[in-house]
């Protein structure tokens, strides 16, 4: 690989030294994906498979990246539930919900409301 000596440009010229290897870097990624892709297309075909049926088999690979492979739900279950409004509910993940860190403020304990 070259390797470019940037140290003398000015701030003006590195940043559109900047802006022109992103349009670089887009048009090979691009390029690169379509390779990769007519690639997998053509093993799959050879397989006996449709391309359909490799989408589908690649399903659990699209998840929110660090979450590959795994089941992920949109939603937590519930573990708590507001008895005087049971559509207040909380996961137990992050910071308590507000209705029950008001009724702790109140000095109820919390898992008076576990499900």
């Amino acid at each position: 690989m070259t390797q470019v000596d940037v140290s003398r440009l000015s701030y003006t010229e590195l940043v559109a030294l900047r802006k022109q290897l992103d349009r670089q870097i887009d048009e090979k990624r691009g390029e690169e994906l379509k390779v990769l892709v007519d690639g997998f297309a053509k093993k799959l075909e050879a397989a006996g498979f449709s391309v359909a049926e490799g989408v589908e088999a690649l399903a659990p690979y699209l998840g929110a990246p660090g979450k590959r492979g795994r089941h992920a739900s949109s939603e937590a279950p519930v573990l708590y539930r507001d008895p005087a409004n049971p559509a207040n509910t909380w996961s137990g993940r992050g910071r308590a919900a507000k209705w029950l860190a008001d009724y702790e403020a109140q000095g109820r304990d919390r898992q008076e409301f576990k499900v």
